[in-house]
């Protein structure tokens, strides 16, 4: 019986683990995500201050 409770209790730890590893996997994705679309927000509005500046565009 000890040896089928260790065995219950390894799974139980594995299936954690690999529930964590997912959740960890996940958030770094969506992080990246996140990150790539600021990037491109930080890029659009430096662009438009560049040429509001360089006055190709009119001020709003």
């Amino acid at each position: 019986m000890n040896k089928r409770i260790r065995k219950k209790k390894q799974k139980q730890l594995e299936k954690c683990l690999l529930d964590l590893a997912t959740a960890i996997d996940a958030g770094i994705q969506e992080y990246w995500r996140w990150r790539e679309t600021m990037q491109r927000r930080y890029a659009q509005l430096y662009a438009e201050e560049y040429a509001r500046r360089m006055r190709l565009i009119p001020k709003q």
